[in-house]
């Protein structure tokens, strides 16, 4: 739909509240089975549950046995371009409720995990003129999420802005990161702060800053490592599902 007849339809309908709501539930059903081609190739390489929205789905990359949890949002904001936006990698698993709100990119490399709550925003609403509702102002949105291979983000952990996280790092649970993190760093708070990284020499994760400190291998190797030590591993789907999900 051209911008013209997207702005003449908005003005006929802003004194028709009751069309209006017709009009985006007819909308929404549109896109929804234009969006049904994209979910239905996941069910042969990843897990899907059918309570994950993908808003933007044709920008939304999700790799081989890689689990995206129940009732979570996978939003690019920015529907032009037919590269993607989105990336997660492959053996990743995603919890439930996780938001992602894609700016310019989100990359989550293989093997990461987050758990229950956590948000990754590279986007916002632009509130520059509080006389307009701001639902309807549009999205800014040029910021880069990178996310290393094998990073584990606790429960409810956020990360926002313009923002690299290392390799092999982990975020502590309800962390705020918004500068980045060197790889395999322990990170923790509102904002995060680095408290300790592993040391190689010693193998073993010491306080942060470090007088001596023996780095670890660049994330290529490090990805090389985990593919010969573990492979596709076998990811817990009960914990993603959205029914039937109990263990006893």
């Amino acid at each position: 739909m051209s911008e013209n007849i997207k702005s003449l339809l908005k003005k006929f309908l802003r004194n028709r509240p009751i069309l209006a709501i017709w009009v985006a539930r007819i909308r929404a059903l549109t896109l929804g089975l234009f969006a049904l081609v994209y979910r239905v190739r996941y069910v042969f390489y990843s897990y899907v549950p059918l309570s994950v929205k993908l808003v933007g789905a044709h920008r939304i990359s999700i790799g081989r046995n890689s689990a995206i949890g129940a009732g979570s949002w996978l939003n690019v904001n920015d529907f032009k371009g037919e590269t993607a936006a989105l990336t997660i990698g492959d053996n990743c698993f995603i919890g439930r409720d996780n938001f992602f709100s894609v700016g310019e990119i989100i990359l989550v490399k293989d093997y990461s995990l987050t758990t229950k709550g956590c948000a990754f925003i590279g986007a916002s609403h632009i509130y520059d003129n509080p006389m307009l509702p701001y639902g309807t102002t549009g999205i800014k949105g040029e910021n880069k999420i990178d996310i290393g291979v094998n990073c584990f983000f606790g429960a409810f952990s956020r990360v926002i802005g313009n923002v690299t996280i290392g390799h092999g790092s982990v975020i502590g649970a309800g962390a705020e990161v918004r500068e980045d993190i060197l790889p395999f760093s322990l990170v923790v708070g509102s904002p995060a702060k680095v408290i300790k990284r592993y040391d190689f020499a010693q193998q073993a994760w010491v306080k942060w800053p470090a007088e001596n400190y023996t780095e670890g291998p660049q994330e290529e190797e490090y990805l090389q490592q985990l593919k010969l030590n573990t492979g596709a591993p076998l990811l817990h789907l009960s914990a993603a599902a959205g029914m039937l999900n109990d263990i006893v």
